[in-house]
């Protein structure tokens, strides 16, 4: 009798433990298969990888996998995470797998519907063919912006020179550095020079020819011991011709002009001829000028013959550019 009663207690009890043994083993194949795992597989380190990147791929992280398969207690830690997890993990695979199913049915659905939309509006469209008469257009023209006559007015007198453009008048001052044999026992005195350089002229190549007309005064004093000598003092005057040869010679460029002259002199001694160079240098923008020059002069007296000087000078010019 007391045997029954044992017997009566404990098979219930093992019965039980039987069927939640089976139940929990089904859950660990249904977790092999959704893990692409073989059946019967051990929950080992490849297992796990396996597990945690599937989590991963759904969007889960689980805070109980991430010390790593050694530092969660191996394969007992990890059999003992599957233990009390497998529900909540065959819950997430089986909304995973639901949910990629109703999306890939959705879209399935749209491009049925999109395919059907686009062959109604083939076949309900029908091509519908327009002819009209194509008339020639009449009285076309190009309207184009007409320029202001006073703006071109404007530039062109800002463009345009000055009709006094090139004139210049210079003073200067100098004297006679070698002279002639004729002159050697005179004393040369410092003396005046005046010229001035006309914008009219011709231009040949570079060259630049301009009229123009000098005048200069000249002292040659006789020794006071010697009373068969003269002494010579006046004036000539004549025209001249510039060559501005700034265009050849372009050394300092536009702030030096260059030029070069011959021309005749007449004096109460004769008839005499001369020759020489200006260099120029112009302050900035204003209309002034400062001057080197040097010229030699020929003159035929009645007494002693031709004779020359050479001299230097330097003085000041105003400039129309």
């Amino acid at each position: 009798m007391k045997q029954c009663i044992i017997t009566a207690i404990f098979l219930p009890i093992y019965l039980f433990a039987q069927d939640t043994g089976s139940a929990y083993d089904q859950k660990l194949n249904q977790l092999r298969s959704n893990l692409g795992v073989t059946e019967n597989a051990e929950f080992d380190s490849l297992v796990y990888n396996t597990l945690v990147a599937k989590l991963d791929s759904l969007g889960i992280k689980d805070e109980q996998l991430q010390d790593g398969f050694e530092w969660g207690g191996g394969k007992a830690g990890f059999e003992a995470y599957i233990k009390n997890n497998i529900d909540r993990l065959l819950s997430d695979f089986i909304l995973s797998l639901s949910g990629s199913d109703s999306l890939k049915n959705q879209t399935d659905s749209d491009s049925l519907m999109s395919q059907i939309s686009v062959d109604t509006v083939k076949t309900s469209v029908k091509p519908v063919s327009i002819e009209e008469p194509i008339n020639p257009v009449e009285d076309l023209s190009l309207e184009t912006e007409q320029p202001i006559k006073n703006e071109k007015k404007t530039k062109i007198t800002k463009t345009k020179k000055s009709k006094l453009s090139g004139l210049r008048i210079s003073a200067s001052f100098g004297k006679p550095l070698a002279v002639g044999l004729s002159l050697s026992q005179h004393t040369a005195d410092f003396n005046s020079m005046i010229s001035v350089r006309t914008p009219f002229g011709i231009k040949i190549g570079p060259i630049f020819t301009s009229l123009g007309y000098e005048f200069n005064k000249f002292s040659f004093e006789a020794p006071a011991e010697i009373d068969t000598v003269s002494s010579y003092f006046g004036s000539g005057s004549g025209p001249v011709l510039f060559f501005d040869i700034s265009k050849i010679i372009k050394i300092g460029g536009e702030k030096f002009g260059k030029y070069f002259m011959v021309g005749i002199s007449n004096s109460e001694y004769g008839l005499g001829f001369g020759g020489g160079y200006d260099l120029s240098l112009f302050l900035g923008s204003l209309p002034i000028s400062l001057s080197v020059s040097s010229r030699m002069n020929i003159v035929r007296y009645d007494d002693i013959g031709t004779s020359y000087w050479v001299s230097a000078s330097a003085g000041l010019g105003i400039d129309i550019r």
